[in-house]
Formats: C-alpha cells, structure tokens, sequence
C-alpha cells in the first residue's frame, strides 16, 4: 500500500506526460469548438446586419409590422389601380376613334379632291358620317348618324366607303398623323 501512495504523491514522468498529452487535447478540442462557435455566431450576426439594414434600431416587429402596413398598401393601391383601368376600358367601348375619310370631286369642273366623307364611330359602331360637298359656288355638309354601323338614311357611294375605311384600319387616335 506504501508503494501505491508513493506513486501517486510522486508520480512518475510517464503519467505526467500522458497527463499533460490528455490536457492538450482537452485543451485543442475546446479550442475548436470556441472557434466553430464563433464562425456561426459570425454568419449569423452577418445575417441580422443583413436583415436590419436600413432600420435605425427598431425591433424586429415594428420592421415587419411596417412591411405588412407597406404590403397591404401597395395591395390596395393596385385594387384603385385595377379598378381605373377597367373604367377606362369599359369608357373606351363608346369613344368614336374607328375613322374613316374619303376625299373626291363631287363635280367634274371642279378638282383636287375637295369634297370627302368622314365616318367616326365607336367600338359598337355608333357615331356618323360627315360629308361635305364642295361645287364651284357652294359648300353643303350632310350628316347622317349611324347606329350599329348602319344607317336609316341612304348612303352615298364615298361614305360607305369611308365606313369600310373606318372599319378595316381599326380604332386609332383622332390626332393620329395617318
């Protein structure tokens, strides 16, 4: 028993070598986790700095209280958005921009294409047509409504042609340059 409380109050150098050898990779290992730790608390706070920038300290709720507010928002705006667009849609159905103009001699000892029909209608074929007859001494316009992309009254050879015009080149601007 004397042997055995002699080694163990003076040890030997091989024990305090295993000893310090235990040690040091108790010590290692800590060290590498400590360091994996901070690698991961690192990405994470890059994360967060991520997240939060922009913000001027606020919690993280205001920030999505604010972006919810943000969101619901734009959502309304596009619903008042979708709603003028349909009105303007459903507007342009009766906007007269199907146009069709003929120009001719009504006379033959006058020229240069003075007299012309123009039919203006919209998208249901409502509107009328417009000719104007230019002679040598006297100029007459005639208008004749149209409903349906008919008319009551006959028609004269130039403005069915203007309305086939109109019909064929499709709705366009009035100021359009063609």
């Amino acid at each position: 028993m004397d042997s055995l409380l002699s080694s163990l109050t003076q040890p030997d150098a091989k024990f305090l070598l295993a000893l310090n050898i235990a040690n040091l990779g108790a010590i290692l290992l800590v060290a590498f986790m400590a360091l994996r730790t901070s690698i991961r608390q690192a990405r994470y706070q890059a994360r967060w700095r991520e997240l939060l920038q922009g913000s001027t300290g606020e919690s993280i709720e205001n920030i999505l209280l604010s972006h919810v507010r943000e969101k619901n928002r734009l959502e309304q705006l596009a619903e008042e958005l979708n709603a003028r667009v349909s009105a303007l849609e459903s507007g342009n159905l009766s906007a007269k921009r199907h146009l069709g103009l003929v120009r001719y001699d009504a006379f033959t000892d006058v020229g240069g294409n003075q007299s012309f029909a123009l039919a203006i209608y919209d998208d249901h074929g409502n509107g009328a047509v417009i000719n104007s007859i230019i002679g040598r001494t006297e100029c007459r316009v005639y208008c004749k409504p149209l409903v349906s992309g008919r008319s009551e009254r006959d028609l004269s050879q130039e403005e069915q042609r203007a309305i086939r015009e109109a019909k064929a080149s499709g709705p366009r601007s009035i100021l359009s340059p063609e």
